[in-house]
């Protein structure tokens, strides 16, 4: 009885150890990388009542007779299966898909194990867990090298100081602007607008220039001096006290700017229209008086050119009785038939549909207008006065040839735009220019000289050089009032046909510079990567990724992608034999062996989750059955103990 006691008592101890591995578990069934403990039992020792015998020639064999002293713990053994990920927001995170272990030192260098990989960078730039320990693996650039034990630092190189820049290929070459001097605030955006006066505003990083992209400049320093005026004009104070630079990777060797101007020669007109007249008589014979009369009428035909510069055309002029009215031209004679009611009108159609029919030869046949047309009805009358051809000759018309220069004083392009124009005005001293957007009209008078007329435009022009535009050579006029030339001038008549007819000439050819081409195609440019070099810490990395071999790639502004480092896994011939800690973490032992480093993803190991974290392993409907039984196999051997007991009781109770 006494024996079954304290088999009973090992009984209650033993379930009592299992309760306490299976509220570890529950407790822990949240905890990160946590991994469930399984109990086994096991009886304990024996006494042999009986030892066991062979069989004899007489005997059987008889078995051996033991009794039990009760159960003890064999064996409490972690459950290593993987279980599922929980996503986390920090890129420092880290699990484990497969076989092996994150690697950890305390301070004193003690290596110690782990599935639970919530780390992160401590304020030095170390890998570490939650207790502050380092994570080990290769440090820096992992490339080609082997697996290992050693802490891993984020080391970030230092930044050299560098201006900020920008660089665009403007009118066929690259053109770079740049701040004077290092500074981590000159990474701002350059606007340049066109403005007649240079002025400049800079706010919340956007500098805005405004200038005159007509102004001829003819070097790279006229062109900052430009830039640095409008800066100064505008009050504008840049970031650091720096000043701006440009650099042109090609210059050609041309790069001087172009006045636009023209000539124009050989321009006709004339004082009058060249006309002829016909004029002839006849006889009329008036046969109610007696004796008859007879009297002498006239009878004329008047011809105009259309055109006011003299055409020597000649005219031939016949009448036929009953003929019908015709007209050709050929050798530059019109030969014009009329009939017996003939009119003006008449001949003119004629003249007209002629023209039009014949539009398409080769030479040009001017036009024609009968412009009196007095000529008797009575067909005798007709053959009296025109029934013999007639040929007369167009005159009286002056033909004239003039011309004139003009010349944009200031270079540039920008004078292919202007147009210019005379008119006339009878009298003297009517001389005036007026400007009309991109039109300057100039009138002239009776005694205008080129002088005047430049005098004008000057006045006309109120300041603007761009606005002077200077005439010369002009045909007829005088160059100013002591011109004492004894060459042909112009009459009054002779200025009306010319300057009233509005000759205009458009000047051609002007260009920009090479400079000013390029500052007409500026736009904006923002300018980058200014600093003064500093230096760099995790801190200023803009992204960081963790590859599933355990590679960590930073991203910096600087330095583009850099390898900080490696997390190297763990693995064990036996990691049931690794012995727990705490904190989710374990130690090699004997049992465990020692520890074989790889590469994530090599060797068996498993390859890196990032962002994410292993969940705890327990399983709470085995744990709760295992409480069931438990706590059922802890009730019977209770009941052990109580009826040992009472057993006991009825011994003591035989003395009685």
């Amino acid at each position: 009885m006494v024996k079954s006691l304290y088999s009973g008592v090992s009984g209650l101890k033993t379930h009592q150890q299992k309760m306490d591995v299976i509220g570890n578990n529950i407790a822990n069934v949240n905890t990160t990388g946590y991994k469930a403990s399984v109990v086994t039992f096991a009886d304990i020792y024996y006494q042999t009542k009986r030892t066991p015998s062979g069989a004899s020639a007489t005997l059987g064999g008889v078995n051996p007779r033991q009794v039990g002293y009760g159960v003890k713990m064999n064996t409490t053994t972690n459950n290593m299966s993987q279980s599922g990920y929980t996503y986390s927001d920090s890129i420092y995170d880290m699990a484990l898909d497969g076989e092996g272990f994150f690697q950890l030192m305390d301070g004193e260098g003690n290596l110690f194990y782990t599935r639970a990989g919530v780390f992160n960078i401590d304020d030095q730039g170390y890998l570490v867990d939650s207790n502050g320990y380092h994570v080990l693996g290769v440090s820096g650039d992992s490339e080609g090298q082997n697996a290992g034990s050693e802490i891993i630092r984020m080391v970030i190189p230092s930044t050299e100081a560098n201006c900020s820049s920008a660089t665009k290929t403007v009118n066929g070459t690259n053109v770079t602007i740049s701040a004077s001097a290092p500074s981590d605030n000159t990474n701002i955006s350059v606007t340049f607008t066109e403005s007649q006066y240079p002025y400049a505003t800079y706010s919340g990083g956007i500098l805005n220039i405004f200038f005159n992209s007509d102004e001829q400049y003819s070097s790279e320093d006229e062109f900052e001096k430009a830039i640095s005026d409008a800066i100064l004009a505008g009050g504008v104070q840049l970031p650091d006290d720096v000043e701006l630079k440009f650099d042109f990777e090609s210059i050609p060797n041309d790069v001087e700017a172009t006045a636009a101007s023209n000539s124009i020669s050989g321009l006709k007109y004339s004082t009058a229209k060249d006309t002829a007249n016909i004029y002839n008589t006849y006889t009329v014979t008036d046969n109610t008086t007696t004796p008859p009369t007879t009297s002498t009428k006239y009878a004329y035909v008047n011809f105009s050119a259309d055109d006011i510069y003299e055409t020597k055309q000649t005219v031939k002029l016949s009448y036929t009785v009953g003929a019908t009215a015709s007209v050709a031209y050929a050798s530059d004679t019109w030969t014009i038939k009329i009939g017996d009611n003939t009119t003006a009108s008449d001949i003119n159609d004629l003249i007209q549909n002629y023209i039009e029919a014949n539009s398409s030869a080769t030479t040009t046949i001017p036009g024609l207008t009968c412009t009196g047309f007095v000529v008797p009805t009575d067909t005798t009358a007709r053959t009296q006065a025109f029934g013999t051809e007639q040929t007369v000759k167009l005159q009286g018309g002056k033909d004239l040839q003039a011309g004139f220069d003009i010349a944009v004083q200031e270079k540039g392009e920008f004078g292919n735009n202007y147009k210019v124009t005379f008119a006339y005005a009878s009298g003297y001293q009517k001389t005036k220019a007026v400007w009309d957007e991109n039109n300057l009209t100039i009138t002239v008078g009776n005694d205008t000289t080129i002088e005047d007329i430049n005098n004008a435009i000057k006045d006309a022009a109120g300041g603007n050089d761009k606005k002077i535009i200077t005439i010369s050579n002009v045909t007829g006029l005088k160059q100013d009032a002591n011109d004492t030339t004894t060459a042909y001038v112009m009459n009054a008549a002779e200025r009306e046909a010319f300057f009233g007819a509005n000759p205009a000439l458009s000047p051609a050819g002007g260009q920009d510079s090479f400079f000013t081409k390029t500052a007409k195609s500026l736009s904006t440019f923002n300018l980058q990567n200014g600093r003064t070099g500093s230096d760099q810490s995790y801190k200023d990395l803009e992204n960081v990724t963790v590859q599933t071999d355990g590679t960590i790639i930073g991203y910096h502004a600087v330095h583009g992608y850099l390898t900080l480092g490696r997390v190297d896994i763990a693995t064990f011939d036996n990691p049931n034999g690794l012995t727990a800690v705490g904190g989710t973490m374990f130690a090699e032992s004997v049992a465990s062996g020692e520890a074989k480093v790889n590469i994530a993803g090599t060797s068996g190991a498993g390859s890196v989750v990032a962002g994410a974290l292993e969940m705890s392993n327990v399983d709470l409907s085995q744990e709760f059955t295992d409480l069931i039984t438990t706590q059922r196999g802890y009730q019977a051997n209770s009941r052990v103990i109580t009826t040992s007991d009472t057993m006991l009781e009825e011994l003591l109770s035989l003395k009685r």
